[in-house]
């Protein structure tokens, strides 16, 4: 966490990601931490943004 905070204070911004368990969306079983450099505008949607909920949405129309 510590070095992950030192690559992040050299970015105009960033998400710092971990997850536990399934319900967090885990999908590794050990502990790994991401480094999300972000930009305005960028698209990236996350799982708990409104971003997220609607191309789920979208995916979700195309496939039933």
């Amino acid at each position: 966490m510590r070095r992950a905070a030192e690559l992040m204070a050299d970015l105009p911004a960033a998400n710092l990601i971990t997850s536990k368990g399934d319900a967090a969306t885990q999908s590794v079983l050990h502990l790994h931490v991401h480094v999300v450099p972000r930009e305005a505008g960028d698209g990236l949607p996350l799982p708990w943004t409104p971003q997220h909920a609607a191309r789920a949405a979208v995916q979700n129309a195309a496939t039933s």
